[in-house]
């Protein structure tokens, strides 16, 4: 047997190895090849997607690319494992250093380097499982512990940025908002042009009301990524907080294009609509987005609101009722129903409902609202006022409400409690 011909396929898989090992922050060798499938799988989805012909031919260089390094890295595998059968076999009992006398100090070097590569690729998979793991948990939506295996993870590994994305997406999902940032802000600054941390970071900005730097992060991610759906209509939900509707329905719009059955979009998009006073369109999204997801509870209260907007009452009690069957505890649902309730002059229910959606948030804007009319109504109007000045200082948009409501007209004209009132609320000109 030509042992120099084997301390060669040593070099070379070590070489190979070592390539490998590097562009993937030296992780092991499980995990190396758990990431080229992940890698492989991921493209093959982009290809799918790809909307132009040299969209299409990239992505087959990229995907041939990572095929052609998948191959070097098994080979690379087999030649050291093959060398290091022989190297056991002619390595006397002091080592590679000490024995091997037909080889030089050199090759004797490259035969040592190469088993500490082998080695170090073997010798465990605790960042694989601690990041397996926390994908795993954070797949059947438990957080906590996703979380507690990312940080693990990053404890081994504290720059791989698929964590920290992954973790970032976890504390979003926790409403940890800041922390996300952190770790999102830290991942891309590993790997800046990644679109799918942009658009993750743009969600968290926007849930902590940063719209404009959210925006900022979902145009940089559609420049990497145009014509991705969800990033689309992140960018919408957006726009729809900005109140720029029809920028918003546009980006709907072309996200739908995209993914015509995607029933979260089809459930902003009616969200958008009914802003746009469009209320059939809106419930038309509703339906169809119901028909792909049958006892969705916030698809169900949306289109209960679209129905009351069109004053279809009793249709929209039945979502609301269906809803609360899947969701019993959701503070907003609870109040849209109450709402239907006192428009149907079910008031005491109406009550009940109110009272319970604020027993679970206390300042849930259509149960204080809502819950001050009927205060109104019954002529307690002492006990009607801090009710609306808290859902007017959770939303403005009561306070022009109340100056026009009807059910107000007792408390508006009260000789006691009417100039607090308009002290409250306000004339036109002064809104």
């Amino acid at each position: 047997m030509d042992v120099w011909a084997f301390v060669k396929d040593v070099a070379k898989g070590a070489g190979r190895l070592a390539t490998a090992w590097r562009r993937w922050g030296q992780q092991d060798r499980a995990e190396i090849e758990h990431t080229y499938r992940n890698e492989l799988a991921c493209l093959k989805e982009d290809l799918e997607d790809a909307a132009t012909g040299d969209e299409k031919a990239r992505i087959k260089q990229e995907i041939k690319a990572v095929r052609h390094e998948q191959r070097l890295f098994y080979r690379a595998r087999r030649d050291l494992l093959l060398s290091k059968a022989l190297v056991e076999r002619m390595t006397p009992k002091g080592g590679i250093s000490a024995g091997a006398p037909e080889l030089s100090a050199s090759k004797r070097e490259v035969l040592r380097i190469a088993m500490t590569v082998l080695e170090q690729l073997e010798a465990g998979e605790s960042f694989a499982d601690r990041f397996l793991r926390g994908n795993a948990f954070y797949a059947a939506q438990d957080f906590e512990n996703a979380l507690r295996e990312y940080g693990a993870a990053l404890a081994l590994r504290p720059d791989h940025p698929d964590t920290l994305n992954n973790r970032g997406v976890t504390l979003d999902e926790l409403k940890r908002y800041e922390e996300a940032l952190t770790d999102y802000n830290r991942s891309l600054q590993l790997r800046p042009d990644d679109a799918a941390t942009l658009n993750n970071r743009g969600l968290t900005l926007a849930h902590l009301k940063q719209y404009e730097e959210a925006l900022a992060d979902f145009n940089r991610s559609l420049e990497l990524r145009p014509d991705h759906p969800e990033t689309l209509s992140n960018r919408a939900i957006t726009l729809h907080d900005l109140q720029r509707y029809e920028e918003a329905l546009a980006d709907f719009n072309r996200a739908l294009s995209l993914a015509p059955d995607h029933p979260t979009i089809l459930q902003n998009r009616g969200a958008t609509l009914r802003c746009l006073q469009h209320s059939e369109e809106a419930l038309a999204d509703y339906n169809r987005s119901l028909e792909l997801r049958p006892d969705h509870a916030d698809t169900l209260n949306n289109r209960g609101v679209a129905l009351d907007e069109l004053q279809r009452y009793e249709e929209a009690l039945a979502d609301y009722n269906r809803a609360l069957s899947l969701a019993p505890d959701h503070p907003a649902i609870l109040a849209n129903r109450g709402a239907t309730l006192r428009e149907l002059n079910r008031y005491e229910q109406a009550l009940a409902d109110f009272n319970r959606a604020l027993e679970l948030e206390p300042h849930q804007p259509t149960a204080l609202y809502n819950r001050a009319c009927y205060l109104s109504l019954t002529q307690r109007y002492e006990e009607a006022l801090p009710d609306l000045r808290q859902a007017i200082a959770c939303d403005a948009k009561y306070q022009r409400m109340a100056r026009e409501d009807e059910d107000f007209e007792g408390l508006r004209n009260d000789p006691q409690w009417g100039p607090k009132f308009w002290e409250l609320v306000g004339t036109e000109d002064q809104a």
